[in-house]
């Protein structure tokens, strides 16, 4: 009999390697739409809280060719990076090419996943339109709902007493809605940026608060002529040390633009993380995106805010604060997927989003459970999310080799924890962090898809 599969958000990728593999996937989708944090939403008056989406002006950090399905790429004559209405696009296309709107069920929120004896899997959730909680039991579950539902909010004194407006960064949407406004963007990743320099159009000055007083190693799209994706190779990855690698990049990055001489990065390019977008240059040189140093506190007084610098900023209007994300999954038990207490003790200090899962998808101590996009990698998430799909389709039928004992999944965790101690900074000690390259080809290789040399040439 065909295992039935409890797929937890629409994991497109999960659905479609589950009907390849001839499992019987039943997703379950909180909204009434795929697409995730693509499906772009605008906040208007009676949806003042939209959930987490992108922001309209977003482009992809990676080219089409190297976001694009195995089997189903996107087409040739799209541009080279894409927005967020081509994305949504792209992943519809998909969806309906292989039918897996059917195995859906939308408007389905799940409240509590639980382990049973028989080491399956009891899902109890409740249709929106019902209003009555059900049961169902599987073999397996996937769970898909990604890194980017919960928030994160940093601490500030007086925030609380700050009467300007305060936001996160999924709460924003458009620039026009912040025109003529003196606004505070509160980060330095790809979205702090990307914002920063969205709001130059309408605001009439946008500041950018880093913590760190250093900015951190920008990337333009293009090298060389080239989108940067492209230029990396197996060759360069295995053969030529990281530094090096890192080194050369950092010299095609100086030689486009010289950062500012007191915002410069003080840190090796290959050890910490590195921000896609290189308008953001021009800003910085114009004087329409002005950097400050990390927040001391916020005041109620001419909207006033104080950096650890010593300098003030008055009459701010909004600060808008793109700190990221913390992993939750309210249906399931924190440890299920944190290792437990003395896990988290031990390494929470170090890393910040925090999991114990070996390659990334599976937790040692819970068998019949998978999560898949939980990785920070210089890549694009839908081919990592469709290798993750195939991997764990084929350990679910017994088409590879089984997992290892809990012993040696936990020191293989351990192992890489200590590998991004070791060569990353600590800003960037991130626990879903993976080489790209080396992740995808590790697993390729497992499930016998890896394109060795002497296989493409004959």
């Amino acid at each position: 009999m065909a295992k039935r599969i409890a797929i937890i958000g629409a994991g497109l990728t999960a659905i479609k390697q589950c009907l390849v593999d001839d499992l019987i996937p039943i997703c379950f989708e909180q909204n009434s739409f795929i697409g995730g944090i693509w499906r772009y939403e605008d906040a208007y008056e009676k949806n003042n809280d939209p959930y987490s989406s992108v922001y309209k002006g977003v482009l992809t950090n990676t080219s089409k060719e190297m976001t694009t399905f195995s089997d189903f790429p996107i087409p040739a004559d799209w541009p080279t990076y894409l927005n967020h209405s081509l994305v949504e696009k792209y992943i519809d296309m998909y969806a309906e090419h292989f039918n897996l709107l059917p195995h859906i069920k939308f408007n389905t929120t799940v409240l509590k996943i639980s382990i049973l004896p028989d080491k399956r899997w009891k899902v109890k959730y409740i249709i929106q339109c019902e209003n009555e909680e059900k049961e169902e039991v599987f073999d397996f579950v996937m769970v898909c709902t990604g890194k980017h539902r919960k928030p994160k909010w940093p601490e500030f004194k007086g925030m609380n007493l700050f009467v300007g407006e305060q936001i996160h960064s999924y709460m924003y949407k458009r620039a026009i809605d912040f025109e003529d406004k003196r606004v505070l963007v509160v980060g330095c990743a790809n979205s702090a940026m990307d914002i920063a320099v969205e709001l130059t159009h309408a605001a009439s000055q946008v500041y950018l608060s880093i913590r760190r007083e250093k900015l951190p190693w920008i990337l333009p799209r293009f090298i060389n002529g080239k989108a940067y994706d492209h230029s990396p190779s197996r060759f360069s990855a295995y053969m030529i040390p990281p530094f090096i690698r890192g080194k050369i990049l950092e010299n095609n990055i100086i030689k486009s633009f010289s950062f500012p001489p007191h915002l410069e990065p003080n840190e090796p390019l290959i050890t910490s993380l590195p921000v896609i977008n290189f308008e953001v240059f021009q800003c910085i040189t114009a004087g329409i995106v002005i950097v400050k140093s990390d927040i001391k506190e916020l005041k109620s007084e001419n909207n006033q805010i104080e950096f650890v610098d010593g300098t003030v900023l008055e009459n701010i209007d909004v600060v808008i604060y793109s700190t990221g994300y913390d992993i939750e999954y309210p249906f399931l038990e924190k440890h299920i997927f944190t290792g437990g207490d003395e896990i988290v003790r031990e390494f929470e200090k170090e890393f910040y989003n925090l999991v114990w899962l070996y390659k990334s998808m599976f937790p040692p101590k819970y068998p019949n459970i998978a999560f898949l996009g939980l990785t920070l990698a210089a890549g694009a998430i839908l081919p990592i999310s469709e290798m993750q799909a195939r991997y764990i389709t084929s350990h679910i039928q017994g088409l590879i080799k089984p997992l290892p004992s809990q012993y040696e999944m936990e020191k293989s965790i351990r192992n890489n924890y200590e590998n991004i101690r070791k060569n990353s900074c600590k800003h960037a000690r991130s626990a879903i962090r993976q080489n790209y390259l080396s992740y995808m080809d590790t697993l390729s290789k497992d499930i016998g898809c890896y394109p060795y040399s002497y296989e493409i040439i004959k």
